[in-house]
């Protein structure tokens, strides 16, 4: 078998009308295209016990024996569901002497599946991989800990996750495989898991999926929610509560970039509910209820974007150690039933022909289709309900009213592969009609869990025949791995899926936003060569030495006022200190700084998202808005965003320091601030406690709050000149620091022009140190605020380094904030 070998798309339409002329679909009355269609019972050499989609369009499906479960045993097949051929795998190839029923199983980024676990011995540490190059399965390297029916989860990063099962206690422990070995999580130990002798499935199968913020958060079945970090030795937080309902056997699927949809187990309720994992907080809300009550059901991702439930039994009393825990023929659920995520609505569809509860399966198809599987246990064999079987559902967007096949977007072309953050171009003569992109992630099921679901919405634009999609930003978004992509047109009907990797070689994972200082100015100091700075020549952006001695051209270049990202306002922009409204941008990837046009494009160029330090997680990184995987980086001295790399040089040379700017400005100086002595720097602007003079005071973190208060302004807009600055008291704000006789003090503003001028200061650089600042008097302009014997006064301009010293000032964090 050849990864890249797939179904194209003449041969699934073909194969789809050839299968309505044979009938092979029970119906294709008008009414399937109000609730699609059901084909007919298909036997299978397997019980779909588990089905993981392969990237090459074939199913990969198992049981355990020949009788379908219970002994030391694997069988497997391969079913094509293009032409319904299965292809049983020889004895060699479906390892004989193992025992893989009820694992758990995740598809690995380069398309081969890892399953954890099976059921001999219960507390079983192995793990199993099967090579979809080689079709064969091999024993792989065990865990820490034996489990039964925990859950593999893929990180961001292509490692595996483990969580849950059942004894021995330390099941409890999650662990990752990493680099060929496995590492326990010890202190994330999760409170569900539950010791030897269980009965109530606690810990079975833990809904677990990589968030948004590159955490892994748990949904269920448990009502209790949690976020797992996996650095290190690990982490567990709660951050809330479901719904109440241990939901047993229940589903999940992430619907849209972290967005859960949760439904049945437990007691069948009807109720289902949405968990935004977007925010900070998890928000839980009830959405619309099931016709039909459900547990061992399973909740698939459809084409368009819609979520299918089918199967289980609506047994309220079928908690495991009650009647009907796995299966239940009086209360079995036929119908199948579609959740609109755009109304929050169900809709009761067609019903299968065979009951399919415990060991049931459903997998999503590239053609759209859903083939749901199995149904095999003790008591559905009493029953006469082991069925070694398969049908397979049309849904409703596959059919025009008349009951015919629906007219489907095209896709000619697409890449086989997509790195995050990449613009990648779609060919398809329908494209004018596509108002949805999105990735599915190829399904792994079993035990009414498709491990990994997930549906990435990609935005786009269209030019005739092409659409230029923007790529996942980042593998939090999309684990690498192997996705559908499929198209979606005004009349919501979806295209035949094009197979891709994602990430094939995970991609870092980019580092966790930060928050600079707005509205402030700042220098931008390269972290490897520590005496050189973010500047510009030309307009091109450069990395360019400064220092004191350095012309105020070359300073002020190196100088930036920091706003608001032009696109997204939880970013930044950086505005040149030199000509308003010129910003920073990237254009043909090298940096450069333009007036701003007011386009969409340029303020998206022109946006950067502060990132912890790649190289230094106290410093910054800055990634681009509209390539959020490639980071504004220094290389020979010139500036570009290059995509994130992993080398040392890189992560060095995309590292930086924001330090005090060389060009002070007054738009430095706002909202409360401390003015500290440069030539004594524990010493700061302030007033004294009896005397209400301004002093230079020492404070420190012991002082008592009046002191720190006294050292603390406000800094305001002049009043006398708004161009330049005043100082407010904390404590009172009609008092402000004002030069009266020469001496500074603290009075109350009496409204008059005297007392305007008096308390306005004009900031410039510093005298002594450009990075620090001094103060002009605005009516005595050859005036400088300074320290003399620790009183302040203004003094005529010196030359002397004294005085110079005595006259400049460093901006510090405020005292009483």
């Amino acid at each position: 078998m050849k990864v890249k070998s797939q179904f194209s798309i003449i041969a699934a339409v073909v194969a789809f009308v050839i299968a309505v002329s044979n009938g092979v679909l029970a119906q294709t009355t008008t009414s399937a295209y109000y609730t699609g269609a059901w084909s007919a019972v298909d036997p299978w050499p397997v019980y779909g016990v588990h089905l993981t989609l392969m990237p090459d369009g074939n199913v990969l499906a198992w049981d355990s024996t020949a009788n379908g479960f219970g002994g030391a045993a694997n069988k497997t097949i391969l079913w094509n569901p293009v032409n319904n051929t299965k292809t049983e795998l020889s004895s060699n190839q479906s390892l004989q002497g193992e025992e893989l029923f009820c694992a758990p199983h995740t598809q690995l980024p380069d398309g081969k599946v890892f399953t954890v676990t099976g059921t001999v011995g219960v507390a079983d540490p192995t793990t199993h991989i099967f090579n979809n190059q080689t079709n064969q399965w091999s024993l792989y390297q065990n865990m820490n800990t034996g489990r039964y029916y925990p859950s593999s989860t893929l990180l961001s990063n292509g490692n595996i996750l483990v969580t849950g099962g059942s004894y021995p206690s330390d099941a409890d422990t999650p662990e990752i495989f990493e680099s060929g070995t496995w590492r326990s999580l010890s202190n994330a130990k999760i409170p569900f898991a539950l010791p030897k002798g269980f009965i109530d499935n606690t810990s079975y199968f833990p809904w677990t999926q990589v968030a948004p913020n590159g955490k892994i958060f748990y949904a269920g079945p448990e009502s209790s929610l949690r976020y797992l970090d996996t650095n290190g030795t690990g982490a567990i937080a709660s951050v809330g509560d479901r719904d109440g309902i241990f939901r047993d056997y229940g589903s999940y699927a992430m619907y849209t970039t972290g967005k859960i949809l949760v439904a049945g187990g437990g007691p069948a309720p009807k109720s289902t509910y949405t968990i935004d994992i977007t925010n900070t907080q998890p928000v839980v809300s009830r959405t619309g209820d099931l016709t039909y009550g459900r547990r061992q059901q399973n909740l698939t991702i459809l084409a368009d974007g819609q979520i299918l439930v089918t199967g289980g039994n609506s047994n309220p009393n079928g908690q495991d150690g009650q009647p009907g825990s796995q299966f239940d023929l009086n209360t079995a659920v036929y119908a199948a039933e579609v959740w609109n995520p755009s109304t929050g609505q169900w809709k009761t569809l067609a019903s299968m022909a065979k009951p399919r509860q415990y060991h049931s399966t459903a997998l999503l198809l590239p053609d759209g289709r859903v083939v749901v599987a199995g149904g095999v246990c003790g008591p559905c064999g009493a029953a006469g309900h082991n069925e070694q079987n398969a049908e397979v559902f049309s849904p409703p967007y596959l059919f025009q009213p008349n009951g015919s096949p629906a007219v489907r977007p095209t896709i000619s072309f697409a890449p086989d592969t997509l790195n995050y953050g990449q613009v990648f171009s779609v060919t398809s003569s329908t494209a004018a009609s596509i108002t949805k992109v999105h990735l599915i992630k190829l399904g792994a099921v079993t035990h009414a869990t498709n491990f990994d679901q997930r549906l990435v919405p990609l935005s786009f634009s269209t030019l005739g025949t092409t659409l230029n999609v923007n790529a996942p930003a980042n593998a939090n978004l999309a684990p690498p791995g192997y996705y559908m992509l499929f198209l979606v047109n005004s009349a919501g009907v979806p295209s035949v899926s094009k197979i891709i990797q994602v990430g094939g070689n995970p991609s870092p994972v980019p580092p966790p936003n930060v928050k600079v200082p707005l509205y402030t100015r700042q220098s931008i100091q390269s972290l490897n060569y520590p005496t050189y700075y973010l500047g510009e020549t030309n307009s091109l952006a450069y990395l360019k030495p400064v220092d004191a001695n350095s012309s105020d051209l070359d300073k002020s270049s190196a100088t930036f006022k920091i706003v608001p990202g032009l696109a997204n306002q939880e970013c930044i922009s950086f505005e040149s200190v030199n000509v308003a409204g010129t910003f920073l941008r990237h254009q043909g990837y090298r940096a450069k700084l333009n007036q701003n046009d007011g386009t969409d494009l340029f303020k998206a160029d022109a946006t950067f998202c502060p990132k912890a330090g790649l190289a230094n997680s106290s410093a910054v990184s800055f990634a681009s808005f509209n390539y959020p995987s490639y980071y504004l980086r220094h290389r020979n001295f010139e500036f570009w965003i290059d995509p994130q790399a992993t080398d040392d040089l890189y992560k060095n040379d995309a590292t930086f320091k924001l330090v005090t700017p060389w060009k002070i400005g007054t738009d430095d100086l706002s909202g409360l601030q401390s003015f500290q002595s440069l030539n004594y720097p524990s010493n700061y602007i302030g007033i004294g406690q009896t005397d209400s003079l301004g002093y230079i005071q020492s404070v420190s973190s012991t002082s008592d709050i009046l002191t720190k208060t006294n050292a603390t302004w406000n800094v305001v807009p002049g009043l006398a000149n708004s161009t330049c600055i005043s100082f407010q008291s904390k404590n009172n704000p009609v008092y402000y620091l004002r030069h009266q006789g020469y001496r500074a003090k603290l009075n109350q503003n009496d409204g008059t022009d005297l007392f305007k001028a008096d308390a306005t200061f004009c900031p410039k650089a510093g005298l002594a140190n450009s990075t620090a600042v001094s103060f002009v008097s605005f009516n005595y302009p050859t005036y400088y605020l300074r320290h003399r014997n620790f009183e302040l006064w203004i003094d005529p301009q010196g030359s002397d380094d004294l005085y110079k010293n005595d006259a400049s000032f460093k901006i510090a964090p405020p005292w009483a904030p």
